[in-house]
């Protein structure tokens, strides 16, 4: 039996550090099954992590040096990780880190050369996941749906909590999935006032109260009316979230407690859509005429929110389900290696009925040693 022993690198926009997962898959008559073998997360110094936070302010040649810059440093620390657990993968995926994301202009960039990551590991690296997919009119975004499709199949849904939170369902017969709001992103901001990196367990939006301005204001953001396939950007989220909660009036605890909330809200209408005929923007209801059966699979480091978590319990209508600490902060990482592996074989890896692309695609550059 084939077995494809994979590396998967993933650097969000929530800045916690590089994650790294060696995953193995396999296929048997049932289909593509996967072992999570090993995952780290390695912080950034405080200088790259200044770099990335304000990365969008550089120039086109200093970004060009940072893409190789950053390239070299993917390699080297793909290498401790190799060396630490004495493996011997044959394939490296990485993402990159997201500079920008602009599907509606025709670009996006996510750093980190692989050119450069495949000559320092002397292994065949995949990286540029996106660009296929919006050069055939898609959002380049979300991208791991296709493992939701191919490995998780048994949940109703896959919620993913990271910087911006994003879910998958399959509806009409078909996969789909679309960002849903920003979640760590404005969560860390907020925490970061108090001299923190993150919120631990939600304990400072738990002793906050509800800003009712604030969150109306929230809601009403104009990307909450689009329809799917739509996703949300860094920049979006700096420029139109940000300022919003910067310049409410309120605790950093308050705040803390609104947008907890707020992305509670968001999740459990997006939740709604999968038992609904129609996609059509309401506001948040507590309709629990809408029984829902089975399981949501809730991954990435909003998972470890307690607050959150619990104000997304109170009202969604499906069993959360948050699996073992292993999955919840490396699942992301697991399907871009996934994605990877079908890249290798030129199996499809990108679903246009979640992109909105003209057309699925084997999405991603080979880079060979």
């Amino acid at each position: 039996m084939k077995i494809w022993k994979t590396i998967g690198l993933m650097s969000g926009s929530s800045l916690d550090g590089l994650d790294i997962a060696y995953v193995e898959f396999w296929k048997d008559q049932t289909g593509w099954q996967y072992n999570l073998v090993v995952g780290e997360t390695i912080e950034y110094s405080y200088e790259w992590h200044s770099v990335l936070k304000n990365i969008r302010n550089y120039s086109e040649e200093k970004l060009m040096t940072l893409h190789f810059d950053y390239g070299k440093l993917l390699g080297e620390l793909t290498n401790s990780f190799i060396a630490k657990h004495n493996l011997k993968p044959g394939l490296i995926a990485s993402h990159g880190h997201t500079v920008f994301h602009n599907p509606e202009k025709g670009y996006t960039f996510q750093l980190g050369a692989g050119e450069i990551l495949s000559e320092i590991t002397n292994i065949t690296t995949i990286t540029n996941f996106r660009i296929p997919d919006i050069l055939q009119g898609g959002n380049g975004a979300p991208l791991v749906p296709i493992g939701d499709e191919l490995l998780f199949s048994e949940y109703k849904a896959c919620l993913n909590l990271g910087g911006i939170a994003n879910i998958s369902f399959i509806k009409n017969k078909q996969r789909v999935a679309f960002d849903v709001c920003p979640a760590n992103q404005l969560l860390n901001h907020l925490a970061a006032k108090k001299g923190l990196s993150f919120d631990e367990d939600g304990r400072l939006a738990s002793g906050g109260k509800v800003l009712e301005s604030l969150y109306q204001k929230l809601a009403e953001n104009p990307f909450y009316f689009k329809l799917y396939p739509k996703s949300l950007s860094n920049e979006y989220v700096a420029e139109s979230f940000i300022p919003l909660i910067d310049g409410a009036k309120g605790t950093i605890e308050d705040k803390l407690h609104t947008v907890s909330i707020h992305i509670a809200d968001q999740l459990y209408k997006a939740t709604l859509l999968i038992e609904r005929r129609d996609d059509i923007y309401r506001p948040v209801e507590m309709d629990r005429t809408l029984v829902g059966n089975g399981k949501i699979l809730v991954t990435g480091g909003g998972a470890f929110n307690r607050f959150l978590m619990e104000a997304l319990e109170d009202i969604v209508h499906y069993d959360i389900i948050i699996p073992d600490a292993m999955l919840v902060n490396y699942k992301e990482a697991l399907i871009f290696a996934f994605m990877g592996v079908l890249k290798s074989l030129n199996q499809i890896n990108c679903l246009s009925s979640v992109t909105g692309a003209n057309q699925n695609s084997s999405s991603g550059i080979i880079h060979l040693p």
